[in-house]
């Protein structure tokens, strides 16, 4: 089944029944009949048959079932060389003539076959137009998110494109990106999750999403606090975290924070550990992530390379329980002087003294710009 949207109407769709369909009903159906079975799209062709030199041929009594909407029945007596006897139902789906289904022999002995196989059919049509639209929804959500984060797309477009799949939104806005947990070992959420995610998803009001970069992002529409905090609520389940955008954001602030998850996402790794993580925060992982590789290497080894294997996860504990001596002295379970003598070595090796903000913030931008070079999924 395929889908086209026609122009000038973006509700209703152009139903095709497809070969591939049709003949899988057929090859399935057909071991547990002693009739022939056709199935005929809305032309008339015949794109499933047990009898394969038929494939392509126009039926008569489909085409004349389809064109006056109603059951034919071809008797013995009426049968010709290219028309045989039997029946043929058209096949509606929401109210809308998609194609036939065809059963030889005499119609009163293959009419409540037909009738089940007809009803058949439709079920599993409605349930590919059920999977398509969904698809389509997702790809379209998708191509808008992708439009976010390339700035490619205006407030006039982002309203025209939330009406266009059907979900119309007005700011204030909040785009939000569900990623693995921290330690997880993966840079993508698993398959299971995000389907899981995308259909919690859909029965919250206010919101569209889809799976992209190995994340589920959700952009929400209208918010306050208390449909903020549902979403969120819907959001946590399993080893995830979220990395939220301004909380009640203009067209404008929605289209920066999609750039930065843009940036950040296929680094997830630079991500700090948490639950939740607000996107304002991770200024330095944006700056590292948008600076070359030159850059960072070049950091690194003005930085870090003097630095021990034991130094660097000292700074890296004293900057993580955010300058404390003693909280980072219990985390690495050493004494506190010791701490402090390996900070003065710290401060000797590179000339960053650690205690105070500014050398703080360059030891973290060495230290991210490291963990972007040792990217453990790069190339996976």
């Amino acid at each position: 089944m395929t889908w086209a949207v026609r122009d000038g109407d973006e509700d209703e769709f152009a139903y095709v029944f497809t070969g591939e369909l049709a003949q899988r009903v057929v090859d399935e159906v057909s071991p547990r009949l002693d009739y022939n079975i056709n199935l005929m799209d809305r032309n008339g062709r015949i794109i499933g048959s047990v009898d394969g030199a038929r494939i392509g041929t126009v039926h008569a009594g489909a085409l004349e079932a389809i064109r006056d909407g109603r059951r034919v029945l071809v008797d013995a007596d009426e049968q010709s060389a290219d028309v045989r006897a039997g029946i043929n139902i058209p096949l509606r789906l929401d109210g809308r003539i998609v194609g036939a289904v065809g059963v030889t022999g005499d119609p009163a002995e293959v009419e409540s076959v037909c009738n089940v196989l007809a009803l058949t059919v439709e079920l599993l049509l409605r349930n590919e137009q059920h999977r398509d639209s969904s698809r389509w929804r997702e790809a379209a959500v998708r191509e808008l998110l992708l439009g976010l984060v390339n700035g490619t797309v205006t407030e006039n477009g982002l309203l025209e494109a939330l009406r266009h799949i059907g979900s119309p939104m007005t700011p204030p806005w909040n785009i939000t990106a569900v990623v693995p947990a921290s330690g997880s070992g993966s840079s993508s959420l698993p398959s299971s999750t995000s389907v899981a995610l995308l259909r919690r998803i859909q029965e919250v009001s206010g919101v569209v999403a889809a799976e992209l970069q190995g994340a589920v992002w959700v952009l929400s529409g209208s918010v306050t606090d208390r449909t903020l905090a549902t979403t969120r609520q819907r959001l946590r389940t399993g080893d995830v975290r979220l990395v939220t955008g301004t909380h009640a954001a203009s067209s404008h602030e929605l289209s920066v924070d999609a750039a930065r998850l843009g940036l950040l996402l296929p680094r997830v790794h630079l991500l700090p550990a948490g639950e939740e993580i607000e996107l304002s925060a991770l200024v330095p992982e944006t700056a590292v992530a948008q600076q070359s590789r030159d850059i960072s290497h070049d950091t690194v080894e003005r930085v870090l390379a003097p630095l021990s294997a034991t130094l660097r996860e000292t700074a890296r504990a004293f900057l993580d329980h955010d300058l404390s001596i003693a909280a980072t002295a219990t985390a690495l379970e050493v004494h506190r002087n010791t701490l402090v003598q390996r900070l003065d070595r710290i401060q000797h090796v590179t000339g960053l003294n650690l205690r105070t903000f500014d050398h703080a913030v360059a030891m973290r931008l060495a230290l991210l710009a490291a963990a972007a070079l040792e990217d453990p999924y790069r190339g996976a």
